[in-house]
């Protein structure tokens, strides 16, 4: 599955789906009723009890190998961070910070093309067996083989030249510098050589059953699209985590999913949170506190230059931008959890640029647009008139049945597009055919599409999207966009290790796009998550959420009151 894909299906999983159907599973471990008093030496301490996360049942994984559900699933980009480690990881708001993990530190040579890690040298896996440079080495060698999606993981899709040093130092060396930006072996799970070598070739078809790794959690009991069973793992180097035990566990209904958490089943929503409506709802309940973070999803219009036609005239593509109210929008469909965005990267990120352009509705502005460009009612029926065909000035906004809350908005701005004087209609079509239409823009078969993605917080890929369809974009660019100096500035910031310099090239690009209006930005959706508050405390909230694929926090810091 493609990460363009897989992501902008994960957007919509996060919708409201109501239904009245009964849970999923009824075998998972029971939920605990009461915590297990401390001994009276641990008198006082955070430890014990069990923290139970709930899932959709569409969010389960029916094995634990290691492929791209890994990377790109919901629970399984995040199940594997509690068994397994990484070299580092990105820390929680409001830095940031790069983490030291099992490499306590690294050093960059050749401008970015060689990076040698130094290694823990106190770190056992869950089997007893050492952690040592080997191990970095056949994860750095064999992952990125294994699976595509981990190549970009390990540097712009080029896979290392790995050299062990010593039992404790590595070197990945690559054909192009890895910016700065974006250290080597990113979101990586590192894997036990002894465990994996026999399976190097096709490493897909081992079935992984105990998830022998270094992390804070051992995997106890899985039982496919159910549950996932965890023990604290007591030998862990860097302390054992407060929680005994973390389950997860799927449930085949929204309705089912909230109320285990009303109940107390569950302590938390494992990844997507719960919508608005909910959230309002939640907020009557005792014991359940609602953590409100900045989304990791981002979505915008695309709009189709291939065809010829209105979009092609950029005064067109800004008056719908100014017809659109993104704050009802908001309002309306998100009851205020969203934030406007007018870029790819997230407003408190350093990289973002605070002095793009900005597309406020503005009937005045959007109209006053429409008419300099000579698009005027001239036979007076309420739609303005193309002054080159004649015809009405009519789109077609497309987005996928399969994200309910896409629909609604796509019928907002079918409504406010109609204030200024343009048609619209809304056109819903289930995935397949939806994601045939938008990344296949020469096809002409779509006017102006819905769509999103999570870029996290380090999100170079992004900008695939813009790479000129004519120079490899074409299968990311959704709007047939071309831009030589774009392409050119993407391509410098691939290899750009000076962080200053990077800065200075992502404000460019930014700026770039602001003008262009390829894209037009709409909105953040908020993660909204509704938690227990009667047993445990700790959560840590972050980019996402209080737990996803670029946070695993709360599973370490979460303890008893």
């Amino acid at each position: 599955m493609s990460r363009r894909k897989s992501l902008l299906a994960l957007i919509g999983i996060v919708v409201l789906l109501v239904s009245l159907a009964a849970p999923m599973i009824q075998c998972a471990p029971a939920a605990e009723e009461e915590v297990t008093p401390p001994s009276e030496e641990e008198e006082g301490t955070k430890y014990g009890g069990r923290l139970n996360a709930g899932f959709r049942a569409e969010e389960g994984i029916e094995d634990l190998r290691c492929d791209s559900t890994w990377k790109y699933e919901t629970m399984g980009c995040l199940f594997w961070q509690l068994p397994y480690d990484q070299l580092w990881v990105m820390g929680p708001p409001p830095e940031y910070d790069i983490l030291p993990r099992l490499a306590t530190s690294w050093d960059m040579e050749e401008n970015g093309k060689t990076w040698i890690f130094h290694l823990r040298d106190d770190v056992v896996f869950h089997d007893g067996e050492p952690f040592t440079a080997e191990d970095v080495a056949f994860t750095a060698t064999y992952l990125p083989k294994a699976d595509p999606s981990f190549s970009s993981s390990f540097g712009r899709d080029s896979e290392p030249e790995v050299t062990i040093i010593d039992d404790y130092t590595v070197s990945l060396t690559f054909d192009t510098p890895v910016a700065q930006a974006y250290y080597p072996a990113y979101n990586v799970p590192i894997l036990p050589k002894h465990i994996w070598e026999p399976y190097k070739d096709d490493m897909s078809s081992f079935a992984n059953e105990e998830c022998i790794g270094t992390g804070a959690f051992k995997v106890k009991e899985f039982e496919p699209a159910q549950y996932l069973w965890f023990d604290a793992n007591e030998d862990y180097w860097g302390g054992r985590p407060y929680v005994d035990e973390v389950v997860f566990k799927s449930y085949g209904t929204d309705d089912a999913l909230y109320m285990a958490l009303k109940n107390g089943e569950i302590d938390m929503i494992g990844y997507t949170g719960a919508s608005g409506m909910v959230a309002k709802d939640f907020e009557q309940e005792d014991n359940i506190e609602i953590i409100v973070s900045p989304g990791v999803a981002i979505n915008w219009l695309s709009f189709n230059l291939y065809k010829d036609g209105p979009l092609q005239d950029l005064n067109v593509r800004k008056a719908i931008m100014h017809g659109v109210d993104r704050d009802k929008i908001i309002d309306l469909v998100y009851l205020g959890y969203a934030e406007k965005i007018d870029s790819f990267i997230y407003p408190e990120l350093d990289e973002h640029n605070p002095n793009l352009p900005q597309y406020d509705y503005d009937l005045d502005k959007a109209n006053a647009m429409l008419d300099d460009s000579g698009y005027v009612d001239t036979d007076g029926d309420g739609v303005r008139n193309d002054p080159t065909t004649g015809k009405n000035l009519m789109f077609e906004v497309h987005c996928s049945s399969d994200m309910v809350e896409s629909v609604k908005v796509a019928t907002c701005i079918q409504e406010q597009m109609a204030t200024i004087g343009i048609a619209g209609e809304v056109k819903v079509s289930d995935w397949t055919t939806y994601a045939s239409y938008l990344y296949a823009p020469t096809e002409g078969m779509y006017d102006i599409g819905l769509t999103g993605e999570a870029p996290g917080p380090y999100a170079d890929w992004m900008w695939e999207f813009t790479r000129s369809f004519d120079a490899g974009g074409e299968g990311w660019n959704t709007a047939y966009y071309n831009n030589s100096e774009l392409d050119a500035l993407y391509t410098s910031l691939s290899a750009e290790t000076d962080m200053a310099k990077r800065k200075e090239l992502l404000y460019a690009m930014q700026l770039i796009i602001a003008e262009d209006v390829p894209y037009g930005f709409l909105y953040r959706r908020n993660m909204i998550d509704p938690v227990r508050t009667d047993k445990f405390e700790g959560f840590v909230p972050n980019m996402g959420g209080i737990g996803d694929w670029t946070n695993a926090f709360s599973f370490f810091n979460v303890h008893l009151k």
